[in-house]
């Protein structure tokens, strides 16, 4: 009966996500929403004919190796994907349930399970074909072997967060951001000691380079350069204008440029780092290329698998992203605030929750680069119901004493 009860409610949790995000995969026609997909797709196809990754693929490579496997196993089919990405969606809140009982016990855990069961962009992400949802889980799996190889002071737990961390990175770039914060993590807040501390994050520094050297190595002789896993790098850094330019694209031909106006004006640099960070926690979605009908009609001339009318793009949910996302944003900041004291507990999932919002801010920042740490809020959000509703009923067991 006592194994049962541990078990069951792990069970339960994993059992209504699935469910939830079959659901939600039924309703999904069988094609694309977001073109990037494209990429990926073709990238995926070159390498199940073993011509290596597509010539023209300019991306990070982990979703096309993901897709690829899955080709090579199940055969070239949209809803397998969608459905394996359910099983990991489904897992994911298992894992956060586990996380959160970890750092925090088991009832602010149950919250924050379950928050993550019905949030809806974690219900969405697992019927798009980009690689939010592989990202998220990697950095699920990444925490919670973190807290593991504090837990039993394993070293082999340590070394595995480190791995899976440098996959995510192979999948979004950004998350690499983590690696600084996640050694000061080791030293300072793990509860292992300065020195312990210290050999566990150089460690997990080391996977985490050796994890990147077999693409790097392969980037260096395809593109004849050094790239840290994404060749579009400066693409993606913002165009730092002088106050007398109007021309939003000046200056900017692939050739360091903006690299130099970044140099040039460090000052408006981190101006427009400021509004990213911030812009990083915006409650609106924004920023959506295929939010265009003109630009989804256009694709799907190219590709007739893209799917031109869905729900992604309707502007219904941006309230569903108010009404999901706003209030577990705020119950974290709650969950931060009354959770100071135990500063050790929660500086993990803060941490990295922090680390991706300045990573993005050096670039530019969407709502869908926030989806992959949303679990950390959830996971502050537990904490910071649970406290309150414990105040609410000290509050009452008070009054009717009195």
């Amino acid at each position: 009966m006592k194994i049962w009860s541990r078990i069951s409610l792990p069970l339960l949790i994993f059992i209504t996500a699935l469910l939830l995000r079959i659901l939600h995969i039924a309703f999904l026609e069988e094609g694309f929403y977001f073109s990037d997909f494209k990429a990926y797709d073709r990238a995926a196809q070159y390498l199940v004919e073993g011509q290596g990754f597509d010539p023209e693929f300019k991306r990070p490579p982990l979703y096309p190796l993901f897709l690829a496997l899955q080709y090579l196993l199940f055969g070239h089919h949209i809803l397998l994907i969608r459905i394996f990405q359910a099983i990991m969606g489904a897992y994911s809140c298992v894992l956060i349930f586990y996380i959160a009982d970890k750092l925090l016990g088991k009832k602010p855990a149950s919250i924050s399970a379950w928050i993550s069961v019905f949030y809806p962009y974690y219900v969405f992400i697992t019927g798009l074909l980009y690689p939010t949802m592989l990202t998220t889980f990697l950095l699920i799996c990444t925490i919670y072997f973190l807290v593991l190889a504090v837990q039993d002071k394993s070293i082999i737990s340590a070394g595995i967060a480190a791995f899976l961390l440098g996959l995510a990175s192979l999948a979004v770039p950004v998350c690499l951001a983590f690696v600084p914060f996640l050694l000061i993590w080791f030293i300072f807040w793990s509860g292992l000691g300065k020195s312990r501390g210290l050999i566990y994050g150089l460690i997990a520094l080391v996977v985490v380079v050796i994890t990147l050297v077999p693409w790097t190595y392969y980037g260096y002789q395809h593109y004849g350069r050094l790239i840290v896993i994404d060749p579009r790098l400066e693409k993606h850094l913002p165009i730092i204008k002088s106050p007398d330019e109007s021309n939003p694209n000046a200056g900017y031909n692939g050739g360091g440029e903006r690299f130099n106006m970044i140099l040039d004006q460090p000052g408006r640099f981190m101006g427009n780092a400021a509004g990213e960070f911030v812009r990083f926690w915006k409650f609106i979605p924004d920023r959506i290329v295929t939010s265009r009908m003109d630009y989804r009609q256009k694709v799907h001339e190219e590709d007739d698998r893209m799917v031109v009318d869905h729900p992604y793009t309707s502007h219904f949910l941006d309230w569903v992203s108010i009404f999901s996302y706003g209030p577990v944003f705020l119950l974290a900041l709650v969950g931060i605030a009354l959770n100071l004291a135990h500063w050790q507990l929660i500086s993990l999932p803060l941490l990295l929750a922090i680390s991706q919002a300045l990573g993005y801010s050096m670039f530019f920042a969407q709502t869908r680069y926030r989806l992959p740490i949303e679990f950390c809020l959830m996971i502050l959000a537990g904490g910071g119901i649970y406290i309150i509703w414990k105040k609410i009923r000290n509050h009452k067991e008070e009054y009717n004493e009195g």
